[in-house]
C-alpha cells in the first residue's frame, strides 16, 4: 500500500508542477488600451528605431502598437511591430524585401510636456532601453515625436499618425 501511496503522490506533484508552469499571466493580468496602426515615411526620425538595419533601402514604415494596461488600469506593457522598406508599385503594401522590428517594453504617461495640456506615452524598449514618444492628439490619435520631443512633420501624402484600430 506504501508504494501506492508514493506512486501517486509522485504523480500528483508531477501534474501540479507541470500545470503551474502552462499557465499565462498576460491575458488575466492586462489588458488591452488599444491597437494603433499607421502608415509613415521612413525619415531620419524614425530610421533609429531600435533594431532597424540602417543598411536597407527604406521609404515606408507600416506601424502596429499594442498598449496594455493592468488591472488599476494603468500603463503597463507594449508591442510593437513595423514593416519597413520599398513600396511595391501599385499597391499600399511594401515590396517582397521588406524587414520587420518588433519591440516590446513598458510603456508610461507623461503629462504636461511638450505643452501644458499634452499627453505624451513614452514607450521604453527592453532589450535596448531607448524610449520612442508619442502625443496622444485624441482617443483615437497618437503622433509620433523625435528625439528632442518635437512633432515629427510629414508632408500632403504623408503622416507621422498612427490611428486606433481596436477600442476597449
Amino acid at each position: 500500500m506504501k508504494p501506492l501511496g508514493t506512486i501517486l503522490t509522485v504523480l500528483l506533484l508531477l501534474f501540479t508542477v507541470t500545470n503551474a508552469c502552462s499557465q499565462k499571466s498576460s491575458p488575466e493580468s492586462t489588458s488591452i488600451v488599444g491597437v494603433f496602426v499607421g502608415n509613415t515615411p521612413c525619415s531620419q526620425g524614425t530610421r533609429p528605431l531600435p533594431g532597424m538595419d540602417t543598411s536597407t533601402d527604406c521609404e515606408l514604415m507600416q506601424w502596429k502598437l499594442t498598449l496594455y494596461e493592468d488591472k488599476r488600469r494603468a500603463p503597463a506593457t507594449f508591442q510593437l511591430h513595423c514593416d519597413y522598406g520599398l513600396p511595391q508599385q501599385g499597391t499600399p503594401g511594401l515590396d517582397s524585401k521588406k524587414k520587420s522590428v518588433d519591440l516590446s517594453g513598458n510603456w508610461v504617461i507623461i503629462k504636461g510636456s511638450p505643452g501644458p495640456r499634452d499627453v505624451v506615452y513614452q514607450l521604453h524598449d527592453h532589450q535596448t532601453g531607448k524610449i520612442i514618444s508619442f502625443l496622444k492628439l485624441n482617443n483615437t490619435l497618437l503622433h509620433l515625436l523625435d528625439d528632442e520631443q518635437r512633432l515629427m512633420v510629414g508632408n500632403g501624402a504623408w503622416s507621422y499618425t498612427l490611428s486606433k484600430i481596436t477600442h476597449k
